[in-house]
């Protein structure tokens, strides 16, 4: 990837900056955790005890409410996969150790989405053979690919990560409760299942990093993080977005601050689509929060 800074109108490459030990590199995203991926920060090398003798970089949870390891890797290692899985492992056989130390650091009982716990891999680069075994395991494994600069410039790409499965004929995955599009759009009307279908389309087709997880009360597009939260209901869909109000032009006014008003989804700008005419100026909302995440 190259990157350049335009200077009266002349490009001028900004070489990168390489760091140093991956310390460097999990302190950096750790002071950054919620800004980056929206994720609460929980412990940093975390013990898994004498018997799997490893220790996790970092744990955290995301904005679902899912459980999340980082595993920093400065240069391509042939033992991040196994390392994840093992890690993974770790992380559905001890529910309760997680859910304690939640509680300890939130200062309050968080219902922990079990169903969808995810492994972010953080390295400069990995091997074509690491992308494959993501795509066959799918789901919870995602590899982020980072870039330092000069001038304190990061820039992360998610180079791969297993597609939802929660579209499969379960509804059970042990105790857990799997969240289908069908608990969804039975909420709605055939009016407003018609404009989910075309958001739903437009939102899927933004970028091949565009992924949609089904919770509870909301479905979630995200990519990094979270960019659009989706409810359905009888007469009116409800989108919470990542952006401000006032950033974009709302003439029909379907926009709304929520910031200080309780809901579910992630997400500080309520738009509401009652209308196939809503549906337009909804996209162009929709789009902003995906190409410009972070600006909320």
């Amino acid at each position: 990837m190259d990157v350049y800074k335009i200077e009266s109108g002349k490009a001028k490459p900004i070489l990168t900056s390489p760091l140093k030990l991956e310390k460097d590199l999990q302190k950096l995203i750790e002071r950054n955790l919620e800004t980056i991926f929206s994720i609460k920060f929980l412990s940093s090398e975390y013990s898994t005890g004498e018997k799997h003798g490893g220790r996790i970089d970092t744990l955290g949870l995301d904005e679902n409410n899912a459980p999340v390891i980082i595993e920093y890797k400065l240069k391509e290692s042939k033992n991040v996969m196994n390392q994840a899985l093992f890690y993974l492992d770790w992380l559905i056989d001890h529910k309760g150790d997680f859910e304690i130390l939640t509680m300890k650091k939130l200062g309050k009982k968080v219902d922990v989405d079990w169903l969808s716990p995810r492994v972010i891999c953080l390295s400069d680069s990995f091997s074509k053979y690491d992308s494959y075994a993501v795509s066959q395991i799918g789901g919870p494994i995602e590899l982020i690919q980072y870039r330092y600069f000069a001038d304190n410039i990061l820039i992360l790409e998610r180079i791969d990560s297993g597609k939802s499965t929660e579209t499969t004929a379960k509804t059970t995955v042990g105790e857990e409760r799997v969240w289908m599009p069908k608990d969804h759009l039975k909420h709605g009307s055939d009016m407003t299942r018609a404009l989910f279908e075309e958001i739903h389309d437009y939102i899927l087709n933004l970028g091949e990093d565009v992924e949609e997880k089904y919770v509870k009360n909301y479905i979630a597009y995200r990519t990094i993080r979270n960019f659009c939260c989706l409810e359905i209901h009888k007469k009116k869909l409800l989108l919470y977005l990542k952006l401000l109000p006032g950033q974009l032009p709302d003439p029909l006014e379907i926009g709304r601050d929520v910031r200080n008003i309780g809901h579910f989804g992630t997400g500080g700008f309520e738009v509401t689509v009652s209308l196939p005419e809503h549906i337009d100026e909804a996209k162009r909302f929709i789009k902003a929060s995906y190409e410009g995440i972070g600006s909320e």
